[in-house]
């Protein structure tokens, strides 16, 4: 009896069930299936970020080996040394007395003073010092106006020498000589003053010239330079000797 109730009450229970469905119309009933069954976008996968690359260090620097490495020097050229010749006496030694010569009544030997000059006195200027020159002798005015005469600057280039100069020879240059002065030819047709070249022999010198005995030898100097007596063609002269070593002890 029980069964049949349970199984009556099923029955009953589908019925209602069916009577509501009926019930409902068929446009709710599509609309109800779309909204519980329309199918969801699909979700796109968000990518994932790049790996920023690290930066690469700079590769470490070799360790050098002990010893160090010692730089190589730089060549350079060695300058050859320059061989120093001695100038050798062309004429043998001939000792005789030294008497002071004069070149006339113009000239003057140095340290003499003069109130004027003449008018063909020319102004010669070198390092700096001012110097007049005026038929082959050069003068510096002093503090009181006056003009005393001077040894010759060498470099000094002069429009002419006096016509009494002597021209001398020595290893085929010419040169000139005149009141203890040595001239070379100048490329401008001048004359520069030099320095006596060792070797040349003149037969005269000028007042102020002095006696030296050198290593036992006696020798004539004037203005910086040695002078050897010597004989040339049995006339008495004077050759430029080298200078001695300043260790070797003078005697005037």
């Amino acid at each position: 009896m029980l069964l049949k109730l349970k199984t009556a009450g099923t029955l009953l229970t589908a019925i209602a069930v069916v009577a509501v469905i009926a019930s409902v119309p068929v446009g709710e009933i599509s609309a109800q299936r779309r909204v519980h069954y329309v199918p969801s976008r699909p979700v796109r996968p968000v990518p994932a970020p790049r790996p920023v690359p690290r930066p690469v260090p700079p590769p470490a620097p070799r360790p050098v080996p002990y010893p160090y490495p010692v730089p190589r020097p730089v060549p350079y050229p060695v300058p050859r040394p320059v061989p120093v010749i001695v100038p050798v006496p062309v004429h043998p030694y001939y000792w005789h007395p030294f008497v002071p010569y004069s070149w006339g009544p113009y000239w003057h030997p140095v340290g003499f003073v003069v109130a004027t000059l003449t008018t063909a006195a020319i102004i010669i200027t070198i390092a700096d010092a001012t110097y007049h020159y005026d038929n082959g002798e050069f003068y510096s005015q002093n503090n009181t106006g006056d003009y005393v005469v001077v040894p010759a600057p060498a470099g000094a280039v002069v429009p002419s020498i006096p016509k009494d100069a002597v021209k001398v020879e020595v290893n085929g240059e010419k040169y000139w000589y005149y009141g203890g002065v040595f001239y070379a030819k100048h490329p401008s047709s001048s004359y520069v003053v030099v320095t006596p070249p060792a070797g040349a022999t003149v037969d005269k010198l000028p007042d102020g010239a002095v006696e030296k005995t050198v290593n036992g030898q006696k020798y004539m100097y004037y203005d910086g330079t040695y002078y050897q007596p010597v004989s040339e063609k049995g006339k008495d002269a004077y050759e430029v000797a080298s200078q001695p070593s300043p260790a070797t002890p003078e005697k005037k």
